[in-house]
């Protein structure tokens, strides 16, 4: 579990190590500097980093959030979660009410969040737009959707 020595840092979309954490995972990362994103890294008490995960504002009150990986050696640990915890708190601050996100495998993982499958036919025109939801490597990928 993530201890309370952890701490969450802001990073670059073009940080080095954020790149090969999600290509090591083989998510998309072609996109970050473009997407004008917001990417945060969960770092241990030695300045290390153990995971990340961001978002685009898409309007007053949507989000998309994206990108979030934790690398292998840091599964199981709490890291995920503390990080899509302090995302969805703080954009909730802001006046976001409205959550959307794509995934491959993590589905059931998000589903402890409150996301939900929804059809990519019914996302409205603001994630429509994304280069998520428009790129080749995510056609497969599983739309979910959180409400608050």
């Amino acid at each position: 579990m993530a201890s309370r020595k952890d701490y969450l840092r802001r990073v670059e979309p073009d940080d080095a190590e954020f790149l090969k954490a999600l290509e090591d995972v083989g998510m998309p990362r072609d996109d970050l500097t473009a997407s004008g994103g917001v990417y945060f890294a969960q770092m241990d008490a030695h300045g290390g980093p153990l995971g990340y995960c961001g978002y685009e504002l898409l309007g007053h009150s949507l989000a998309l959030i994206r990108s979030c990986v934790v690398p292998r050696a840091h599964r199981g640990k709490g890291v995920g979660r503390a990080i899509v915890t302090y995302l969805i708190k703080i954009l909730a601050a802001q006046g976001i009410d409205e959550f959307y996100l794509f995934t491959m495998d993590a589905d059931p993982f998000f589903a402890n969040f409150g996301f939900e499958t929804v059809a990519r036919d019914t996302a409205p025109g603001a994630i429509r737009a994304t280069s998520q939801f428009t790129m080749e490597c995510c056609d497969d990928a599983v739309l979910m959707r959180r409400v608050v």
